[in-house]
C-alpha cells in the first residue's frame, strides 16, 4: 500500500469522524469483560464440576480444556467466540463504511478530487481500523483488570493484554479480506455480506475440524487455526506476525485492484 504524507492526515480524520463509535464499542466490550470477571468469585468453587459437565465435543470445538483460572474462564466465556467474532466484524464494518460506503455516497469522488489517491485511503482506512481494534482491546484489558483487582481475581494486566491484543491479526485479517473484495466488488452490502460469510464459514471449518480429528487438515483452510489461548499461554509471535503479515499482504492486493475499478455514481 502507498504510504505517502496524506496518509497520517486521512488517518487522524477518520479516527475523529469515528470517536463517538468507537467510544461506545470500547465501554461495551469493557462491560462486558468487567460482568464476566464479576462472575468468576461466586461460580468458582463450582467450576470444576460444571466443566466434568460438558460433552467432550463442546471441550473440543471451544478449546476448552479447564477452567481451573480466571484466564481460562474468559477465554471460555468470551475470547474464545464472541469477542474475535465481534472485533473482526468491527473491522469489515470499519472497511465497508470508509471505501464502499463513501463511494456509494460520493463522498470518495470528493476526497479524490484532492491530491489524494485511491491507495492512500485505502492504507488510511486499514491503518486507523488498526489502531481503533487496538484501542478497545487495551481498553477492555485495563478493564478487566481493574475489575480483578476490586475482587481480588488473580488475573494480571499482562495477561489480560496479551488474551485481548492476541485478536488483532484475526481481526485485520477480515479487514484484509474486506478491502479485497472492495477491489472486486464496490457495494457495501457486497462487501459485507461476503466477509462476513467467511468469518463465519472460517469459524465453522475450525470447529468442524477441532470435532473430527480426521478433518483436522481442513484446519489450514481457517484463520481461526493460529488463533490460540493467549492470556493462558501467552501470544505465538510467529502466528501473530504471520497472520498479520496476510492482512498487510491482502490489503495491498486489495488497494492495487481498487485504484483500477470504476466508482458508482
Amino acid at each position: 500500500m502507498t504510504h505517502g504524507p496524506r496518509v497520517p492526515v486521512l488517518v487522524l480524520q477518520g479516527l475523529a469522524d469515528r470517536k463517538r463509535s468507537l467510544l461506545v464499542w470500547i465501554l461495551s466490550i469493557g462491560l462486558l469483560c468487567a460482568a464476566i470477571v464479576a462472575t468468576y468469585p461466586s461460580i468458582e468453587g463450582t467450576l470444576t464440576d460444571v466443566m466434568d459437565s460438558y460433552p467432550d465435543a463442546l471441550k473440543e470445538a471451544f478449546a476448552i480444556e479447564s477452567l481451573d483460572t480466571p484466564g481460562q474462564y474468559l477465554h471460555a466465556e468470551l475470547l474464545s467466540l464472541i469477542l474475535p467474532l465481534a472485533l473482526s466484524w468491527f473491522a469489515i464494518r470499519a472497511i465497508a463504511r470508509d471505501l464502499s460506503g463513501s463511494a456509494e455516497k460520493s463522498y470518495l469522488d470528493v476526497l479524490l478530487s484532492a491530491p489524494v489517491s485511491r491507495r492512500q485511503v485505502v492504507a488510511a482506512s486499514f491503518i486507523s481500523t488498526a489502531i481503533e481494534l487496538t484501542a478497545i482491546m487495551l481498553a477492555a484489558a485495563a478493564i478487566t483488570r481493574i475489575m480483578a483487582i476490586a475482587l481480588g481475581v488473580g488475573l494480571s494486566l499482562g495477561d489480560s493484554a496479551a488474551g485481548m491484543i492476541n485478536m488483532l491479526p484475526l481481526a485485520l485479517f477480515f479487514a484484509g479480506i474486506a478491502i479485497l473484495v472492495t477491489g472486486f466488488r464496490v457495494q457495501s452490502a457486497i462487501v459485507t455480506g461476503l466477509t462476513a460469510g467467511l468469518l463465519v464459514l472460517m469459524y465453522v471449518v475450525d470447529v468442524i475440524g477441532r470435532l473430527a480429528p480426521d478433518l483436522d487438515p481442513l484446519r489450514y483452510a481457517s484463520v481461526f487455526r493460529y488463533y490460540g489461548m493467549a492470556i493462558e499461554d501467552g501470544i505465538d509471535p510467529v502466528a501473530f506476525l504471520g497472520v498479520t503479515g496476510v492482512a498487510v499482504l491482502l490489503s495491498a492486493i486489495g488497494a492495487l485492484l481498487f485504484d483500477r475499478r470504476d466508482l458508482p455514481g
